[in-house]
């Protein structure tokens, strides 16, 4: 092994001990905080304390609590996928129109209730061979981001274009964008929750995730922001 190759190894492994520490961290919080809140709402209940009118409404948050916490089950379980000892990237022939029309299913009801427009733009005919499963992953999180942060009746477009030697899948909004110190945060566990236009929670284990999985593809994401002028989130690979 090269000088080179094991400093690699080393930011490697640098990086993936820094997302788990992080990441049980997160749980660790979220998971404290639900059962805090549903356990005190019982007690309430249960000493009536606690009228009907405010039992209902505090339903709503931890209705909210727990969604999010079930993305971040399910988040979890995707990505501990990848770290079984024996995974490996199962490289089919992917076409960029079916992941948008598949993306377009996927997010049917997200859609229409917020009245978006979702198209597709670029080189309908592209294909590109890379990991099934790690692709539609990392875009469908792109893609409920996109949603999440879209005003009402505003376009979402799904870009899929070819530049020199790189495959290049983009999701573009026209929301309320992002600032230059929240783009630096994204990918962090400093600011692990946001909020939609519509009051939508979300946690950013997603986009830990969904970068870690670009990583695994031997892609990069790249990120076009600014406040209350939309976001171009693109995630860049290497034509093999």
């Amino acid at each position: 092994m090269t000088k080179k190759e094991l400093a690699d190894e080393i930011e490697r492994l640098k990086t993936q001990n820094e997302l788990k520490t992080g990441w049980i961290s997160l749980l660790t919080h979220d998971f404290k905080q639900a059962f805090g809140s549903l356990l005190w709402v019982i007690e309430a209940v249960e000493s009536e304390t606690i009228s009907k009118d405010d039992f209902f409404k505090l339903l709503v948050q931890v209705r909210q609590d727990a969604k999010k916490n079930l993305q971040t089950i399910t988040d979890t379980s995707e990505w501990l996928r990848t770290q079984i000892n024996d995974f490996e990237l199962k490289k089919t022939e992917i076409f960029a129109l079916d992941l948008f029309i598949k993306l377009r299913k996927e997010f049917e009801t997200k859609l229409k209730n917020k009245e978006l427009s979702f198209q597709f733009k670029g080189d309908e005919s592209l294909v590109f061979n890379s990991d099934t499963f790690l692709i539609t992953y990392i875009l469908s999180k792109f893609t409920d981001n996109a949603i999440k942060y879209s005003h009402k009746k505003s376009d979402i477009y799904f870009e899929a274009i070819k530049s020199d030697n790189s495959i290049v899948l983009s999701l573009i909004d026209h929301g309320t964008g992002m600032s230059a110190t929240t783009q630096e945060l994204l990918f962090t566990f400093e600011k692990p929750v946001f909020q939609g236009t519509e009051n939508e929670i979300g946690a950013g284990l997603s986009l830990q995730i969904a970068k870690n999985f670009v990583n695994l593809v031997h892609g990069k994401v790249e990120i076009e922001s600014a406040e209350n002028a939309g976001t171009k989130i693109s995630m860049i690979l290497p034509l093999i």
